[in-house]
Order: structure tokens, then C-alpha cells, then sequence
């Protein structure tokens, strides 16, 4: 109980830190209207904007599922790895004409996007109703994350359905009151001490069981060598998920929404090379991955098992650092990756809401809302969203990777949209509606019926589906 009472009352006193910055923010920017709440402003400096959209995107994934994912999928994990970083590639060439064009045109989600640049309300709407949904398995899997935190710093005395009740309904209230200002400041608070807590126990734990890493490969490589080797069918997948989730990348509703904050298209820019840190930040993420492997096939090491009897793979950080540290240090890494789950949850939570409320609502069903109606309308599809992600993590819990594979796979299916009415005058509405609309149904049918068919990744099918579609009829309209 000492060690328990140490750890969660470091875990929850900095849920208390991030609460009260929210709430505060919630209070100062309260009467400063819609586009301080869509996109605080625009006035995000270089340092905010870095740790901001750092922890809007490294999330409950990086802490819990990049090594739960090494131990049931090995090399695999690369894929994820290498598709972060060409995607920094991507955002330096594309974000800042991004950026303008919403900048010129005053934009604040990317449905406004999409609904401007294509003449067609009905696309915007589609487009908000389709990142949000994909954005519901995001936000489930932060969920899960907290869940799983707060059970291990707690020793098993806090039960993990409570835990995720109490943990985000704060966090969706501050995020429902505050919007994108106090998301964006709190999140810069979650980004530093993220970083910090994956780099001080990242290259510690394996000298401390190891004796350095080239122990720790030795040993796998002595006990289960399949881990450090991809079949041929893996290298297909990885390349196709390097592929498609680098051109979704920045596609996510919620990072899209996060560059428009920023003041100016150098802003921009230089943010696009200093969050590749953030990516970098992986590799001793998967390093611990590879000890709790390592520790679970000599013996040393048992991960919680769910009600299948099967072991919950996204325990392994958590229960290595328990298994190694004080209980200080598990609640200290235990904030760290709260802090990485609510700052992502926070962030969807707000863009899935502006989404709804301004390009569902808004300029769908209800033109004549005024900016009050506006915000109220945002704070109560928020507050649904994050209700239904917290009822299919309680009833649907899945391995986090996959939750993340399956919700990049859906908002791939906006590149095509994104680059042809950025750098194109063409109005292709009617064929990027259908390839959209071909794009999405084949997700469905490759991530949630087959899983994957011919290893290929279900994001890889709907962008070559959804590509062939818009192509194929742009020829056909053109002939008629």
C-alpha cells in the first residue's frame, strides 16, 4: 500500500497540474471567441507548437503499444518507426502551403478545407463526419492507456474501470471548456515531461537487467530469434504501412488543426524538422520493448492476462518499470505516459468536436447559428465522443497498435483530396467525393471484416482504391 500511495500520488498530482493549467485557460480565454477555441488564435510560437503537436501525436501508443507490439509482433514495429519519419519529410513540403491556404482563407478544421476549396458543403460535412469517426478508436485506445497506468503505478488497488471514468472525464472537461488554447498549453507541459521520462529509463533498463543492449539482443537472439527477423509477408506489410500511414500522417483532423495555430509558415517549417526528435524518441520505447520480451522468455517477467487468459501485451512498460524501479520512478514514468494519453485524447476530443459542431451543425443543418451556438454545439458533440470511446473501451478493449492502425487507415483516405486542391485549380468535388466515399468502404472491409488481406496494410487498399476511383472518373466526367 506504501509503494502504491507513493506512485499514484505522483501520477495523480500531475492530473491535478494538467486540471487546474486547463481550467485555468478555460477561465482567461473563456469570452475570446471561436477561433481562440478552433485554433487558439493562430499564435503559436515555435516552442508551444513543438512540445504542443509533439504530444498531440506521440500518445498511450508510443508508451504502451510500441513495446506491447514488439512482443507479439517483433521487427514489425520498424514500419511504425520508418513512417513517422519519412512523414517529417512530408510536412516540410507540404504543411507550409497548408498553412497558407487555410491561413488566406481562414479555415479552422480541415473539413473547411475540403468544403471551400471543392464549392461543396456536403463534402465538408462528409469529411467531419469521417475524422471524427476514425478519430473514436484513437481516443478508446488513450483510454485503455490511462486504464492500464493508473492499474500498475496503483499496485492493483485501483480498479481500471474507475480509473478511466475519473482520469478522462477530467480531462474531457478542461478540453470541453477550454478548447484548442489550454489543449495546446497543456499539452506543451505533457510534451517536456514525455520526453523526459522516455529518455531517463529508455537506455536504463536494459544495462540494469542486461548489462547492456547487446546482452539484451544475445538473449533474444538465444531464446526467440523470430523477433529480430521479418518473413517475407512482414516486409510486404511494413512497406505498404510505411506507405500509406506517411501520407496519412498529416491527414489526422487533430494535427492538421494544430498547424493551423501557428503564426507564420517558418513556424511551420522549423517545426516540421524539431518533431522528427519526437520520433527518434521511439527507438528506446522499443528498447524496452525488447527487455520485457527478453525478461518474460527467461522467466523474470509476467504481463497481466485479460479475461481470455491471454496475456495484455500493452502492461509490458509499465510492468518492467515496476519490476526495476522505487515506486517514485513508477509514478514519475506513470505521469509520463498519462501525460502522453491525455495530451493525444485532449486534442482529438477537441478537433472531433469543432468538426461536428462547425462542419455537421454549423453549415449543414443550422447557417444561422451565431458563434455562442456554435461553441455549445462543439462542447456537446465533444462530450458524446468522448463518451462513446470510453463504452468501447470498457466493452471492446483491442491491442493499441491495431486501434492506431485502424483509425490511420481511415484518414489516409483525405491525401488525395489535400494535395490535388492544394496544388491543383481543378474542381474535382465529384470525383474526390467518390474516391473518398470507395476509399473509406474498402478501409472497412480490409481493416474491420479481413484484417490486412495479402498482408497488404487496409490504409494501402483504400489510397489505392480511393486513387484509381478519383482518376478513373475525373477521365469519365471529362468525356461526357
Amino acid at each position: 500500500m506504501y509503494e502504491a500511495l507513493i506512485a499514484l500520488s505522483i501520477v495523480l498530482g500531475w492530473l491535478g497540474v494538467t486540471i487546474a493549467t486547463g481550467f485555468y485557460t478555460s477561465i482567461k480565454y473563456r469570452k475570446k471567441g471561436a477561433e481562440l477555441w478552433f485554433v487558439a488564435g493562430r499564435k503559436l510560437g515555435l516552442l508551444i507548437l513543438w512540445l504542443s503537436l509533439g504530444a498531440n501525436i506521440y500518445s498511450a501508443y508510443t508508451f504502451l503499444g510500441l513495446p506491447g507490439y514488439v512482443i507479439k509482433e517483433g521487427a514489425k514495429v520498424l514500419a511504425i518507426l520508418v513512417y513517422g519519419q519519412l512523414s517529417y519529410i512530408l510536412a516540410y513540403l507540404i504543411t507550409p502551403r497548408i498553412w497558407s491556404v487555410a491561413k488566406e482563407r481562414g479555415y479552422m478544421t480541415i473539413s473547411d478545407f475540403f468544403e471551400d476549396r471543392y464549392n461543396s458543403k456536403l463534402l465538408g460535412a462528409l469529411t467531419a463526419i469521417i475524422g471524427a469517426l476514425f478519430s473514436i478508436p484513437y481516443i478508446q485506445l488513450q483510454i485503455q492507456g490511462v486504464g492500464y497506468i493508473i492499474d500498475v503505478a496503483g499496485y492493483g488497488m485501483l480498479d481500471p474501470f474507475i480509473s478511466k471514468l475519473v482520469a478522462f472525464g477530467l480531462i474531457a472537461i478542461f478540453t470541453i471548456l477550454g478548447g484548442m488554447i489550454s489543449v495546446a498549453l497543456i499539452n506543451a507541459l505533457q510534451g517536456a515531461l514525455m520526453l523526459f521520462a522516455i529518455w531517463s529509463i529508455g537506455l536504463l533498463v536494459p544495462f540494469i537487467h542486461f548489462g547492456g543492449i547487446s546482452n539484451l539482443f544475445n538473449t533474444i537472439q538465444n531464446t526467440k530469434p523470430e523477433l529480430l527477423t521479418m518473413t517475407p509477408n512482414a516486409v510486404v506489410w511494413g512497406v505498404t504501412t510505411m506507405i500509406a500511414a506517411s501520407l496519412g500522417f498529416w491527414m489526422w483532423p487533430n494535427r492538421m488543426q494544430g498547424i493551423f495555430t501557428a503564426k507564420s509558415t517558418g513556424t511551420v517549417k522549423r517545426n516540421s524538422f524539431l518533431l522528427s526528435f519526437f520520433q527518434i524518441s521511439q527507438i528506446p520505447v522499443i528498447i524496452i520493448g525488447l527487455t520485457a520480451a527478453a525478461l518474460i522468455m527467461i522467466g523474470k517477467l509476467a504481463l497481466p492476462t485479460g479475461p481470455d487468459g491471454k496475456p495484455i501485451y500493452d502492461y509490458a512498460l509499465m510492468a518492467v518499470v515496476r519490476a526495476t524501479f522505487p515506486s517514485w520512478i513508477v509514478g514519475f514514468i506513470g505521469a509520463g505516459a498519462v501525460a502522453a494519453a491525455i495530451s493525444t485524447a485532449a486534442a482529438l476530443l477537441h478537433t472531433s468536436g469543432a468538426l461536428f459542431a462547425r462542419n455537421v451543425y454549423q453549415k449543414t443543418f443550422r447557417r444561422s447559428a451565431d458563434e455562442r451556438q456554435l461553441m455549445i454545439a462543439a462542447r456537446i458533440f465533444t462530450a458524446i465522443i468522448a463518451l462513446t470511446a470510453l463504452i468501447l473501451a470498457i466493452l471492446s478493449p483491442r491491442l493499441i497498435v491495431y486501434l492506431l492502425l485502424t483509425a490511420y487507415a481511415g484518414v489516409t483516405q483525405f491525401f488525395p483530396g489535400v494535395v490535388l486542391g492544394a496544388w491543383t485549380k481543378e474542381n474535382l468535388r465529384k470525383p474526390i467525393v467518390l474516391g473518398l466515399i470507395a476509399g473509406v468502404v474498402t478501409v472497412i472491409i480490409t481493416r474491420g471484416i479481413m484484417k490486412d488481406p495479402l498482408n497488404i496494410y487496409g490504409g494501402f487498399w483504400g489510397l489505392i482504391v480511393n486513387l484509381v476511383v478519383v482518376f478513373l472518373s475525373r477521365a469519365i466526367l471529362r468525356k461526357l
